[in-house]
């Protein structure tokens, strides 16, 4: 049975993903969502993986967005992917310490890959986007 809107999205092994693996005690951990065909996710930065004084990395801001964008297909058309390309717009400095919100959808699939456009958000206003292409891979794990 498909998740419903709003319930938390689990994956069907932890795996040690330095994104959403609860078990990863260096990893973001992030959890996700399902609002329609979106799939959201709410994180915090730590000030760690800042680059300049209370702005964060700019790999660390991809690293999420990449995330998102695999959960999305994963949780909504029930792939395992791998990031094929990934092209990120830096848009406004990204804080650390401050609640973000993250969303991908996706937009376009093709034979050998799914493309999906991701956003980051703070308080409503877009600090980064991404748009990427993730190629579905086979694994011994059930997707929903």
């Amino acid at each position: 049975m498909p998740p419903r809107e709003r319930e938390e999205l689990r994956f069907p092994s932890d795996g040690g993903c330095f994104g959403c693996s609860p078990s990863n005690p260096l990893g973001l951990r992030l959890t996700f969502r399902r609002a329609g065909e979106t799939v959201t996710a709410r994180h915090t930065i730590a000030e760690h993986f800042q680059g300049a004084p209370g702005v964060a990395h700019g790999g660390i801001v991809a690293a999420l967005l990449d995330e998102v964008s695999c959960a999305a297909v994963f949780f909504l058309r029930g792939h395992w992917v791998v990031t094929g390309e990934l092209a990120v717009r830096y848009v406004k400095p990204c804080p650390v310490g401050r609640p973000l919100e993250l969303a991908a959808r996706i937009v376009g699939e093709r034979p050998k890959y799914v493309m999906v456009e991701a956003e980051l958000r703070l308080d409503g206003v877009e600090l980064a986007r991404a748009t990427g292409r993730f190629f579905p891979q086979a694994r011994d794990e059930a997707a929903p």
